[in-house]
C-alpha cells in the first residue's frame, strides 16, 4: 500500500479501538479486545508505515489489530468521532480514516470531560470515559499520576503518532476550504448530532458542542481566530 493508505487504515483502527473501549455499550468482552488493538496500533503502525512490506510482522500485526478492533466495535460499537468523520468525508471529500485521525484528539479530549448531557443505557449508569482513557494510558505506558494526566499523555502519544505518519490534525492544512466549512459548519454538526454513532458516546453532544469540536479540528488547536466563536 502506499505509506499514505497504511496510515489512514491504521488511524481508523485505533479509532475504532478507542471509541468501542469508551462506548456506552462497552463490555467486558469488548473491553479486552480495544485494549489489545490500541496497543497493537502504537507498537506497529509506524513500523508497518515506515517499512512497508519489508516489515511482513508489522503488517500482520496491524491486520490482527484491524480484526481485534473489529470485534470490538461489532459488539460495543463507535461514538461521536466516527459520526463526525461521516459528515467530513461525504462534504469535503477526504478519506475515511484521515478524517478520524485529525477529528480524534479533539473528540478524545471532548470525551474525557464530564457530560452536560447524559444518557443512562443500560450497564452504564455512570460516565466513566475519563477513567477508561486514563487506564489506557496506563495500559500502552504513559500513564501518569492522576486521571487528568494520564488522559493528557494518552491525547499527546495520539499527537505524536499523528506526527510520525505525517498527519497535520487540523482541517485547514489538509485543504479545507475555510469559507465552505464555516458555511456548511450547522447542517454538518446536525448531521453528525443525527448519526447512529453519537447514540453510543459517553458523553451525549450538543449540537453546539460538535460544532466547537469541528472548529477545533478545523484550526489545529482550542485558539480560534479573532472574530470566529464557539
Amino acid at each position: 500500500l502506499p505509506k499514505s493508505a497504511t496510515a489512514f487504515t491504521g488511524l481508523d483502527v485505533l479509532t475504532h479501538a478507542l471509541e468501542a473501549y469508551i462506548s456506552v455499550m462497552a463490555s467486558d468482552y469488548t473491553d479486552g479486545l480495544a485494549l489489545q488493538a490500541i496497543d497493537m496500533v502504537f507498537q506497529y503502525l509506524p513500523r508497518a508505515y515506515e517499512n512497508g512490506a519489508d516489515d511482513g510482522e508489522a503488517r500482520e500485526k496491524m491486520h490482527n489489530a484491524s480484526c481485534i478492533a473489529g470485534m470490538a466495535f461489532t459488539n460495543a460499537f463507535l461514538g461521536l468521532n466516527h459520526s463526525m468523520a461521516h459528515k467530513l468525508g461525504g462534504e469535503f471529500h477526504l478519506p475515511h480514516g484521515l478524517a478520524n485521525a485529525i477529528l480524534l484528539p479533539y473528540v478524545m479530549e471532548y470525551n474525557a470531560q464530564k457530560p452536560s448531557k447524559f444518557t443512562a443505557f443500560p450497564k452504564y449508569e455512570t460516565f466513566a470515559a475519563d477513567r477508561k482513557l486514563a487506564k489506557a494510558a496506563c495500559f500502552i505506558g504513559v500513564g501518569g499520576s492522576t486521571t487528568e494526566q494520564s488522559v493528557r499523555n494518552l491525547i499527546e502519544e495520539i499527537l505524536k503518532l499523528l506526527g510520525t505518519l505525517h498527519i497535520t490534525p487540523s482541517l485547514k492544512e489538509n485543504g479545507v476550504d475555510e469559507a465552505e466549512f464555516l458555511h456548511k459548519l450547522p447542517q454538518l454538526s446536525e448531521r453528525a448530532f443525527e448519526d447512529q454513532c453519537t447514540t453510543a458516546n459517553p458523553r451525549y453532544p450538543l449540537i453546539s458542542e460538535i460544532s466547537d469540536i469541528y472548529k477545533r479540528a478545523y484550526y489545529g488547536s482550542s485558539r480560534l481566530p479573532e472574530g470566529i466563536t464557539v
